[in-house]
């Protein structure tokens, strides 16, 4: 049996370097460092490598984007101190702690995560006494009646080994009965949460493979005119282009929507094709994916600046793939945009994983509801 994580609280200090601070529930230190070039990625798997999180603190009195959006990936709530408190007040907390627990701090960014973790577990650590004392109490209540139980039970006949093992079997099944339907609930948000973790890491690797690729040298594959949302809106690589393609060559091409500006009203309206490239989008995002959707749109093309972890996660929600332009290039015959085919079945293939994920995720939200 695999060792049994403790519960932990998290105290998270964002920024160009973020501290990182992780307790568990009796106010030790487990973990205590700085990172710097970090991802939401990275941080979850730092959190989830030590512990299970019940809660994110932050020593702002209101928590930052960063902070919300890591508690929303890991579903947990988030604690605020309410108010900022004054530096000499968290040195203070601070240096007590670090002096009772021989903890070393190196930098301000783990005092900030040290002291919002802090302030989070001193805020429950008297119900945290409450709940040892009471548990202590039915334990120990429960340690005498079962005492009883197995003495009465030898005076029958009945070995004591015997006696203990079935008392027992009796009082897990009757806890259980009552505990199933929760246990399960918790069970399937865990699952959730690890699919999440495996989603952010695997679009993490892929951003740096992208990156990677983009540093290598250009190669041309074939006669094709690449089209961005720039001035400059066609580069020509051969002048054959220039003359044009031949008509046999439109058989692999798809047709694009193509919008300067979309909403959700056009998108319900104006939208034609299976893919659609869109310099801006204005509006919920939520409802321009989900009328997108509706209209059998499987691919949006968008400008590299435009596409965010949280815009590709929402958007495969929808059964919708956010695309780069530089990786499903367009191009442009008679003053209309085109897609290859056959770019989009490689385009699909791999994004098969993300898909695959964003339908775990919503079975699995359905089902808890």
């Amino acid at each position: 049996m695999s060792k049994r994580l403790p519960k932990t609280i998290i105290g998270f200090d964002p920024g160009t370097t973020a501290g990182l601070a992780v307790l568990n529930l009796n106010g030790e230190l487990l973990l205590l460092k700085s990172l710097r070039h970090w991802s939401r990625s990275s941080i979850i798997l730092e959190a989830l490598s030590i512990g299970d999180p019940v809660l994110i603190a932050t020593d702002r009195a209101e928590a930052p984007r960063a902070v919300r959006e890591l508690a929303q990936s890991l579903n947990l709530a988030v604690f605020e101190t309410g108010k900022e408190e004054m530096f000499d007040n968290k040195i203070s907390i601070i240096n007590e702690y670090a002096s009772k627990r021989n903890v070393r701090i190196e930098d301000e960014h783990q005092a900030s995560a040290l002291y919002a973790a802090l302030k989070a577990y001193n805020s429950f650590k008297n119900e945290f006494r409450n709940i040892e004392l009471n548990v202590e109490r039915k334990i120990s209540d429960f340690k005498e009646a079962l005492v009883d139980e197995v003495k009465s039970d030898l005076i029958k006949g009945i070995p004591p080994e015997r006696s203990i093992k079935e008392r027992l079997s009796q009082t897990v099944a009757q806890s259980f009965d009552a505990n199933i339907v929760e246990q399960l609930r918790k069970q399937l948000l865990e699952e959730r949460r690890k699919v999440e973790v495996l989603a952010l890491k695997l679009e993490s690797l892929r951003n740096e493979l992208r990156k990677a690729e983009s540093k290598k040298p250009g190669k041309e594959t074939g006669i094709r005119s690449v089209v961005s949302f720039t001035p400059e809106a066609i580069k020509l690589t051969s002048l054959s282009q220039v003359v044009g393609r031949r008509e046999k060559d439109f058989s692999e091409l798809l047709q694009v929507d193509v919008f300067t500006e979309l909403t959700s009203k056009k998108a319900k309206s104006e939208v034609s094709s299976t893919v659609v490239a869109a310099e801006t989008l204005k509006g919920d995002l939520r409802k321009i994916f989900k009328a997108l959707s509706s209209r059998g749109v499987r691919i949006l093309i968008l400008d590299a600046d435009s596409i965010d972890d949280e815009a590709v996660k929402e958007a495969a929600y929808h059964g919708l793939l956010l695309c780069d332009i530089r990786s499903l290039p367009l191009e442009k015959h008679d003053e209309k945009l085109y897609v290859r085919r056959s770019d989009i079945r490689d385009f699909l293939n791999r994004k098969r994983n993300l898909l695959t994920e964003a339908l775990i995720e919503r079975l699995a939200e359905l089902s808890s509801r």
